[in-house]
């Protein structure tokens, strides 16, 4: 099992996404030491004295400080955010080709720095490229893990939230697959306070008569598109999600997120990492919770396998 007695992250990459992510982790106070990483050391450099210039004003002090990758050898957590703005209509599958010798080129100098602790991947598309990274690092099947689903979890529960004007947190449930657009709302298990999403539907149907299920999901499927087409990338969620992730894993909180994790007999699929609910600790993604899902959430869930699995042939 992982120790974390270090409290030490490494972000490697600091565009939008990597910045944002640093500055979340700061303001929360998540850990002792944030090192970042980026090719263009001038922004790295930039980016850490312009965090640490709000110092003054954190709940906790937290050293931020431009790195290398030798940084990375006592780290517990490394995220992976390198990659590119996705161009406008372009789905995340499309990046793959730009980002997997980023992603590879990332790996070898994390692990030849001695690191073994968990790396996050939020590279796009992130079920391929944490398969990836699983397989080139040579990890331990919990030690590597994307952020999967969890972001369009969120999402799901933003836009339940809208419809019914009800606090999101209010929601349970899970999108699951590859976070992409195979993925998929588990229906079955959609609550709102407790009471299964349908049921609330049909019991308040004079209240939310327009409300449709069809449409919550094609709107948590198109939110990242729609977001890219007027600010031409993400990042203010994706950065939520990563502290999430970072804070749930440094302080072994045992929650369940949805991260894309590897499948290994989990519904029935093999070698392929994809969003499922996942016990989260100090070890990574320590169990996948399997859910009694329907006959058509697994079907779905088995073409979304299919999809991610046939992009990553030949990566490896």
């Amino acid at each position: 099992m992982v120790t974390m007695n270090r409290n030490k992250v490494v972000i490697v990459g600091t565009g939008q996404v990597g910045a944002t992510a640093a500055f979340a982790i700061v303001t929360h106070g998540l850990c002792n030491e944030l090192v970042l990483i980026d090719h263009n050391r001038d922004k790295a450099s930039g980016e850490s004295h312009d965090l640490d210039d709000g110092s003054e004003f954190w709940d906790r002090h937290i050293r931020v400080h431009a790195g290398d990758y030798s940084d990375c050898r006592d780290a517990d957590i490394v995220v992976v955010t390198v990659g590119r703005k996705p161009p406008v209509d372009s789905n995340r599958l499309a990046e793959l080709g730009f980002t997997v010798g980023l992603v590879g080129d990332v790996v070898d100098h994390v692990m030849a720095s001695g690191f073994d602790g968990v790396i996050v991947m939020v590279s796009n598309p992130v079920d391929v490229m944490a398969w990836y990274a699983w397989k080139r690092s040579g990890l331990p099947r919990s030690q590597v893990l994307g952020t999967g689903t969890a972001l369009d979890t969120s999402r799901l529960k933003t836009i339940i939230g809208e419809e019914t004007g009800l606090d999101p947190r209010n929601v349970g449930g899970f999108v699951m697959g590859e976070h992409g657009d195979s993925q998929f709302t588990a229906w079955s298990t959609v609550s709102l306070g407790g009471k299964p999403f349908a049921r609330f539907l049909d019991d308040n149907r004079s209240r939310f008569s327009s409300v449709s299920t069809q449409e919550i999901e094609r709107r948590t499927r198109m939110r990242g598109d729609e977001i890219v087409a007027v600010k031409h990338g993400t990042n203010f969620g994706i950065a939520s999600t990563v502290a999430g992730i970072v804070q749930t894993i440094l302080w072994d909180e045992r929650r369940i997120v949805p991260v894309s994790t590897l499948l290994d007999g989990e519904y029935g699929e093999h070698d392929v990492f994809l969003g499922v609910p996942t016990e989260l600790r100090a070890n990574g993604a320590n169990e996948i919770v399997e859910l009694d899902l329907t006959d058509g959430e697994r079907a779905k869930l088995h073409r979304s396998a299919g999809i991610v699995r046939s992009y990553c042939a030949g990566l490896v």
